[in-house]
């Protein structure tokens, strides 16, 4: 029964991504019967979000592509396609593909999806007994949403900024099934605060422990919460939520082989390590496999330091990134307790409590260093020394985690000044702070049917 419903459903995905961004004007004349794929029970509906394949595995890697942390010679950049090529030098158009594939539809698929189960949360049948489960199906679909949204407004919207986000392009809001309903941009503003909506719902309706990882939790919540707040510079929230998270979960692995870790594997970090709150990945960028690690950032690394040789092949090429908790390749944009500590050290900081920011950095890098080898704790005179510290830290640790995009966003709009270089073919390509090209072009196709406002340039 339930393959069924599925296959058709995914049916109605196919023809929602077409459809969601035209309105009206481009509706199929005959619309399916859709009381032939209406969920009727609350394991129905967990099943349609318990689809790993593109809920949890198909997680835009443009984050990555787009932001600094390595380099590629000519050579190399010419044996990549057109579109990362593009995506590299923030190219003002084509840097997505058109069609199915590309990191736009696979997002709007999953908010469908999240969609579909909120619509029919009320529909289905339920005994008393079920109101558990049935809170928990419902924060999943919340936090599905506010996820996808989130990294669509790292993507293709500019920094939050409270003096300009109110005007600010940010995303189609979609939070229905309707495909009778035309696509128009909500504002920044309005995109984060219904990310943050949906978010505070889930948490309050999310388990404490998810039957696994792959499905959001309540820590996961505060989490992603605490993640979106530190986007918009508000750290006193970010604390609040920061905080929560690690009341709930807080390990931390030893990097020496602890449990969770095979320093001697090509991959040392198994998949569902128990750092990981929320597992997802991205999908390799091949630009990433002929690039070059940043030589400052691998330089940072102090000899000691495990991290060197267990996220990085050599002081040259990056290859396939070893430090991923995919355990595998593809690279983990999931949520952690490594990030977690981190957003909290910056938050401290940031609110002029060095000292306790220092105790964060410092029970992280800990569990990082060599066994035998003295760890001298880091120390600062002054909150602001602090907190360059935590952002260095935050850069070697999270490295190709799909966030430094975001980071430098943030950072430039708080004056960091941090201007991004690329040289091919003796031609210099630089993509100064605040610059337009940050929030990226939205797929050509997506704006030629839908009639939304592009991003300007």
């Amino acid at each position: 029964m339930y393959k069924i419903l599925y296959r058709k459903l995914n049916m109605l995905i196919i023809i929602f991504m077409v459809t969601c961004t035209t309105g009206c004007k481009k509706f199929l004349d005959e619309k399916p019967n859709q009381q032939l794929v209406v969920p009727t029970t609350i394991k129905d509906l967990q099943s349609l979000i318990d689809d790993q394949a593109l809920i949890n595995q198909k997680e835009p890697n443009a984050s990555v592509i787009a932001a600094d942390n390595y380099s590629v010679r000519a050579a190399n950049w010419t044996s990549v396609d057109e579109l990362q090529r593009n995506m590299y030098l923030w190219s003002k158009e084509n840097q997505f593909a058109t069609g199915s594939n590309n990191s736009w539809v696979v997002l709007y698929s999953q908010i469908y999806k999240a969609n579909i189960v909120l619509d029919n949360m009320a529909k289905v049948n339920r005994s008393a007994g079920d109101q558990t489960e049935w809170d928990n199906v419902k924060g999943q679909a919340l936090f599905i949403r506010a996820k996808c949204y989130l990294q669509g407004a790292f993507i293709w919207s500019p920094a939050y900024n409270d003096e300009t986000s109110n005007n600010n392009l940010g995303l189609p809001l979609r939070l229905d099934p309707n495909f009778n309903v035309p696509s128009q941009r909500a504002s920044v503003k309005q995109t984060y605060l219904h990310i943050l909506e949906d978010l505070e719902q889930a948490s309050n309706l999310l388990p404490q422990i998810p039957l696994h990882v792959i499905r959001p939790s309540k820590p996961a919540a505060y989490g992603l919460l605490a993640r979106t707040y530190l986007a918009m510079g508000k750290p006193d929230s970010c604390l609040k939520y920061a905080n929560l998270c690690l009341q709930l979960k807080n390990k931390l692995m030893d990097y020496n082989g602890g449990e969770g870790v095979n320093v001697s594997a090509e991959y040392p970090f198994m998949r569902f390590n128990p750092e990981v709150i929320y597992d997802s990945y991205m999908g390799y960028p091949t630009i990433l496999y002929y690039g070059n690690i940043d030589k400052d950032l691998y330089d940072s690394y102090a000899d000691n330091d495990l991290r060197k040789k267990m996220y990085h092949r050599s002081s040259g090429a990056v290859d396939y990134f070893k430090g991923s908790y995919s355990g595998t390749y593809n690279l983990f944009n999931g949520i952690a307790t490594d990030e977690i500590y981190l957003m909290r050290a910056e938050s401290f900081a940031r609110k002029n409590d060095k000292e306790s920011a220092l105790n964060d950095l410092n029970t992280l890098i800990i569990k990082r260093w060599k066994a035998g080898q003295t760890y001298i704790p880091l120390t600062a005179s002054n909150a602001d020394e602090a907190l360059t510290l935590v952002l260095t830290e935050r850069m070697k640790e999270l490295v190709f985690r799909g966030l430094r995009w975001m980071d430098i966003k943030r950072l430039n709009k708080e004056g960091a000044n941090i201007t991004l270089n690329r040289s091919i073919n003796g031609q210099e390509y630089t993509l100064p702070p605040n610059d337009l090209r940050y929030a990226m072009p939205i797929p050509e196709d997506i704006i030629t049917i839908s009639g939304m406002k592009p991003n300007p340039r």
